[in-house]
């Protein structure tokens, strides 16, 4: 998978991703030691959100992990 380009970028929140695959959003996820990031594959619907609706994506994922591990990158994108 090739990254295309960064779309949209919430510092310490998430990153989507346009790849020759599709979309890829990046989140977040914080422990009380570590911050780590995951990779989801997202729908151009779910892109198509202004910045607000990105953030509460990113947190519905962040929040609801276990409905969304089907569409987990793993390992994570890096740009």
């Amino acid at each position: 998978m090739k990254v295309l380009n960064e779309l949209v970028r919430n510092n310490w929140d998430f990153i989507l991703y346009k790849t020759d695959e599709g979309f890829i959003i990046n989140v977040v996820f914080y422990s009380s030691a570590v911050n780590f990031s995951r990779s989801f594959r997202v729908s151009e619907e779910e892109t198509n959100q202004d910045f607000e609706g990105l953030k509460q994506l990113s947190e519905q994922i962040r929040s609801n992990y276990e409905v969304f591990k089907d569409r987990e990158i793993v390992p994570a994108i890096k740009m």
